[in-house]
């Protein structure tokens, strides 16, 4: 009897001691441009003595790396190695890699399927398996 009592005022004194608590949730978000390689490029195209690959270029909103929503326009971009810079390419330079260096290339640049519709459906799958949790709880 005496260990319940202790352990009692022992939790009752957690919750009556003075003490400031803040919190503050975290939500980590971008929006912005985003660059996706598309396909690998052959070593000997370079820009400033950097090695290129074709990406494409697309603004996003995501929530916690979660694609929620595409917006604005999509276009090609040559992009280094190290994914840190880009450079835009016209249809005249696309037309070069599609016959000089035997690259195919779509005729309009197009989001992988992640980006494009996967974070959609993840939302929509979270928000129903927390409305049947909430339908079984209660």
């Amino acid at each position: 009897m005496k260990n319940i009592v202790l352990a009692l005022t022992l939790f009752g004194a957690l919750f009556f001691t003075a003490s400031t608590v803040s919190a503050k949730g975290v939500i980590l978000y971008s929006n912005g441009p985003k660059i996706d390689v598309v396909q690998q490029l052959p070593a000997e195209i370079t820009i400033n003595k950097e090695h290129v690959n074709l990406g494409v270029m697309y603004k996003q909103f995501s929530i916690f790396w979660i694609p929620i929503w595409n917006y604005g326009t999509t276009e090609y971009v040559l992009i280094n190695d190290k994914e840190d810079t880009y450079f835009d390419v016209d249809a005249k330079e696309l037309e070069t890699l599609r016959t000089k260096f035997n690259v195919t290339i779509a005729e309009t640049p197009s989001i992988s399927f992640w980006n494009k519709i996967g974070g959609k459906i993840l939302i929509l799958a979270l928000i129903a398996a927390f409305g049947l949790w909430q339908m079984r709880k209660g």
